[in-house]
């Protein structure tokens, strides 16, 4: 089962909110013979998590979840953390598991020994994994939060948003779990933040896209995200502050690398320019590596703001907070 993203949450009577952690989807399924942690892809996880692995095992019983992989760490979840564990021989991922434990995030529970729950509805799921995990969690799983009052949900878009938490997923109470399906909705927290333009893709005098940089403590400039494409009105209005960068080499390789954006393809060329420009943006909380790690939006420049107005890199140990919560 899958969400679609909205704007807004739904609102009258028959639903349910639950957080949605910065994590990793998996189903767990564990029968008399193992455990099986596999991604939505149909990868199959288990030797990088052998501690989730371990922690379902301890339930006893046969079941099949669905949940979220997460690590905490230094006082939030950290994305960046489950990555280097997929990236991880077997031998590694037991040193990493003791170093920095992952922990499962249950949220749906879709077999019970030999009984299919798909087609219950959410609310009978829902009190059957509650009735499962409340006669004790083994260490590394975790019952998810769930809550019918929409105030609550409304409390962990605009105030838990540092520690990870990206958003709010809202089910009916009446749902049957769908696979594959996007029946539930998804409402992202978004942050108001400032960024300063490093570089474009596209012209100069009507950018499509801004690359956005900030500085570290030691004043080293570093890429830390990039916008979507540019509505007409704010490629003007970006295009009429920007100046082309000369003098020594620009902090940056041009091309980028595709990895910067997390993703295979070809390397992204780009038109340096001077970092002098401000501009407002809203983001989301994924945050990796101290970069976002989704597009941000475009909201306006800021010719008010000067580039040490603005705090260290996103994510960074030891800055500031990046902006205020717009729940939506």
């Amino acid at each position: 089962m899958l969400a679609r993203t909205v704007s807004t949450l739904p609102t009258g009577s028959g639903w349910a909110f639950e957080p949605k952690f910065d994590g990793y989807r998996v189903l767990a399924f564990h029968s008399r013979a193992r455990v099986e942690l596999q991604s939505r892809q149909q990868r199959i996880l288990t030797a990088h998590f052998p501690d989730v692995a371990a922690a379902v095992a301890g339930l006893g019983d046969e079941v099949v979840l669905d949940g979220e992989l997460v690590i905490w760490n230094a006082g939030r979840f950290d994305f960046a953390a489950l990555q280097d564990r997929l990236r991880s021989g077997p031998r590694r991922a037991h040193t990493l598991a003791a170093a920095t434990p992952a922990a499962y995030v249950v949220f749906d529970l879709l077999a019970h020994g030999r009984t299919d729950l798909r087609e219950q509805p959410y609310q009978h799921r829902r009190d059957a994994l509650e009735a499962l995990l409340g006669r004790g969690l083994p260490p590394g799983l975790v019952l998810t939060p769930s809550t019918t009052d929409p105030a609550v949900a409304r409390s962990w878009l605009i105030h838990h948003g540092s520690t990870g938490i990206e958003g709010v997923v809202a089910k009916r109470l009446d749902q049957t779990y769908r696979p594959g399906m996007r029946g539930w909705q998804r409402l992202r927290t978004r942050l108001t933040a400032e960024a300063v333009v490093g570089g474009v893709i596209g012209p100069l005098d009507a950018p499509r896209v801004l690359l956005l940089g900030r500085h570290d403590h030691d004043g080293q400039f570093h890429l830390v995200g990039r916008t979507t494409e540019l509505a007409p009105a704010g490629r003007g209005a970006v295009a009429a502050l920007l100046h082309p960068h000369t003098g020594s080499a620009h902090p940056w390789p041009n091309p980028l690398p595709s990895t910067r954006w997390g993703r295979p393809g070809p390397p992204t060329l780009y038109t340096p320019v001077r970092p002098g420009v401000v501009v407002e943006l809203t983001v989301d909380t994924a945050i990796e590596h101290h970069r976002w790690r989704h597009p941000a939006h475009f909201v306006r420049t800021r010719p008010d703001l000067r580039i040490d107005d603005l705090t260290p890199l996103p994510g960074h140990p030891s800055a500031g907070r990046s902006g205020t919560a717009a729940a939506g």
